[in-house]
Order: C-alpha cells, then structure tokens, then sequence
C-alpha cells in the first residue's frame, strides 16, 4: 500500500512560494510515498523536487498548462506542450504521457467546464478531489463524470505552502515503481481520502502573485 498526492506546486508557479526542499521535506513527514509535482507552464519544480528527494520518495514531474480551453496536466511532459487542448492531449497521446485533468468543474478556476468533453477520450485520469476547491459540488461533479465516463478518478492536495501537503492521501494498492502505479490508476484501484484547504491559504495564494507582481513593477523601475 503506499500513499500519493497527484497535485502540488512549487515557487516555480507564480501563486506558490514553496520551496522544493521544504515539499520534500513535509511530504516525508506526512508518509507520502509518490507525489505529483505540476508547476503551472513548467517542469521546473518537479525537475528539482525530483532531484531533492532521491529515493526516499518518487516524485513524478510534470506541469499544469495553461490553454484558451482550460488547465491540463501533463505528467511526463518535457515542457514544450502548447498550443489548444485537442493539440495538447494529441501529442502527449503519441508520446505516452498521462494526461489529467485537475479541477474540471470549479468555475472560481480556468477549469475545463464542457471543454472536457471535447478530450475525455485522451483522458488518464480526472480529478475528483481537490483540496483547493471552495465548493464541494465542484468536486462531486468531478466524480460523477469520471464515474458515467469509465474514467479513472484521482485525487490531489493542489498544495501551494507546506501546510497544506497531507490534505489528500490516494491509497493504491501497488508497489511504488511508475509500472505498478499506472496499472493502479488504470485499473482503478485507488481509496481518495482528503480534506479541504482553508480560506487562509487562498488569501496567501493571492498575496503571493501580488507581492510577485509587485517585486516585478519594482525592479523594472
């Protein structure tokens, strides 16, 4: 049995300031066994994360990509994915990346919405918890869809600060090499447990990007 958490950023996102040494480090602490690293737009944290851990725990980089359709992620990509979504899910297709969807029904996010109709044939996995979404019909939308489209259903913490690493645990009964795991996923054995992130870290998340933004406008003065 090991634990994951498919969903989480570093400060190479522009709404996190989370430093890949203190997500190791709190992953470790709250026995996470695998998690997924998805900076928006880079690979760049889960490149170090991955670097920063070692064996001590798997992490799988990848980045959630900004489209005019909505946020996907790709795990395993080499950060060059752009372009629309049918494009996107196209050429992760052809070079056997996972392709998840996160948050697909929270309209406070640039979520997928009926978008995701247009890729669930391209579709590894959905998210059907996420720790980030204010409203819980959010994602118990999310679960039904992955439930009526035979559709693997995963689950992620969404974590910008380390506080909030331990909010998901997915249970998968496999062992911890990236085989056994997307067997499990495929397969769909997999017990999401989780709870929601309090307001306080959507308040931090937004004086993150202003102070960012801030620090930017500054300098270029």
């Amino acid at each position: 049995m090991i634990n994951a958490d498919f969903h989480i950023h570093t400060f190479f996102s522009k709404c996190s300031n989370m430093d890949p040494k203190d997500l190791v480090k709190k992953a470790i602490f709250e026995n996470l066994d695998v998690i997924g690293v998805v900076d928006h737009d880079s690979i760049k944290g889960g490149l170090a994360a991955k670097r920063i851990a070692g064996k001590r725990i798997m992490v799988i980089p990848g980045e959630e990509i900004d489209t005019a359709e909505g946020e996907i992620i790709v795990f395993f990509s080499d950060g060059k994915y752009r372009g629309n979504i049918v494009e996107i899910c196209e050429r992760a297709k052809q070079e056997n990346a996972f392709i998840f969807a996160p948050h697909p029904f929270d309209f406070l996010r640039h979520s997928l919405g009926s978008n995701i109709n247009a890729i669930k044939g391209y579709l590894n996995a959905v998210e059907t918890f996420n720790s980030r979404c204010m409203f819980s019909s959010a994602n118990g939308k999310a679960k039904k869809y992955a439930d009526e489209n035979s559709i693997p259903a995963l689950g992620g913490s969404d974590a910008h600060f380390p506080e909030e690493i331990g909010n998901v645990f997915c249970k998968m009964s496999c062992e911890k090499n990236i085989g056994s795991i997307l067997e499990s996923i495929k397969k769909r054995k997999i017990e999401i447990t989780g709870r929601k992130s309090p307001i306080t870290m959507h308040a931090r998340t937004h004086f993150v990007k202003f102070n960012r933004k801030f620090s930017r406008f500054s300098l270029s003065e």
